[in-house]
């Protein structure tokens, strides 16, 4: 059912609009599913492989070993940071924990909450909440895909902001056209920034397969 129309599209029903946080109350602590840290782990030891394997097999048997367990090191370190990622939401702050860095912002900063359903390039749609700042600024955002879609509703009614968003699954190009910084370019254009990587990637591994048949010819 669609509600209120406002600047950003359509109110969610409900309100009043914005509920204050309640003096007191008990952070809210939301963790994505464990499958997550699994894909990181993954990715890791791929691109690991790619990269650093070849060094390895170049320079022998010592530098094939000092590979591995650098592989190693950096996957244990990896899965490690990985299990901090949490959001974590006081009667102040909101605290956003990656893989690599740690975002603290004034609770009062959060001025909207967008909901929709992404269709991404390739696999199935999910739902994602976007939490903004009165710029249109993204502050806090949660995939279904890593994320319980229980802990996007917890997010959304425990911030008590007024809520918008597409009635239909959107790609992320479309839905930039109502929230223009919603989300990074390179999601906004996945083509060209396949086509990118694409251009970046090509030259290192024809280099990367000179080095190979140079060494082999020896």
């Amino acid at each position: 059912m669609r509600g209120e129309s406002t600047e950003y599209g359509h109110r969610h029903p409900g309100g009043p609009w914005p509920a204050p946080p309640q003096a007191g109350a008990a952070p809210l602590l939301l963790r994505p599913a464990a499958r997550l840290r699994w894909a990181i782990l993954v990715v890791a030891v791929v691109c690991g492989l790619v990269f650093l394997s070849p060094a390895g097999a170049l320079g022998g048997a010592p530098a094939l070993v000092a590979t591995v367990v650098v592989e190693t090191a950096a996957c244990v370190l990896l899965w490690m940071r990985a299990s901090r990622i949490r959001v974590v939401v006081t009667e102040h702050q909101i605290e956003t924990i990656g893989v690599f860095r740690r975002r603290l912002r004034p609770r009062a900063e959060a001025a909207h909450v967008v909901r929709a359903t992404l269709i991404p390039p390739r696999g199935m749609i999910f739902p994602v909440v976007f939490v903004l700042d009165a710029r249109g600024r993204v502050i806090v955002r949660l995939n279904g895909g890593a994320y319980a879609p229980e802990d996007l509703d917890r997010l959304a009614g425990h911030l008590g902001l007024p809520q918008s968003g597409p009635d239909q699954p959107v790609t992320a190009r479309q839905l930039t056209r109502t929230y223009p910084e919603i989300v990074p370019f390179f999601e906004a254009r996945p083509i060209l920034t396949g086509f990118a990587v694409a251009a970046m990637l090509v030259p290192v591994l024809m280099v990367v397969a000179l080095i190979v048949a140079l060494t082999s010819l020896r």
